[in-house]
């Protein structure tokens, strides 16, 4: 995660339900292993692909993520 971030990456994305959870919900306990800030939002594939679709992302569950995805909904002008 902490290379994708230097890398540039707006975010994550995995089409594994479970992939989705862990680096979503437990970032937090990495940023206090690791001693780095991560804060990098994640996405189901099937969210992206709804956003991509135009599907309000209210209907999402977008603000259902640990890792808030506003900065992901404010660069798509959601």
């Amino acid at each position: 995660m902490k290379e994708a971030i230097e890398a540039g990456a707006d975010c994550l994305v995995t089409p594994c339900p479970l992939c989705h959870l862990n680096l979503d919900s437990r970032q937090l306990e990495v940023e206090k292993v690791i001693e780095h800030k991560l804060n990098l939002p994640v996405l189901h594939l099937s969210q992206l692909v709804a956003l991509a679709l135009g599907i309000n992302s209210a209907n999402l569950g977008l603000d259902r993520h640990v890792v808030s995805t506003k900065s992901i909904l404010d660069k798509l002008d959601f």
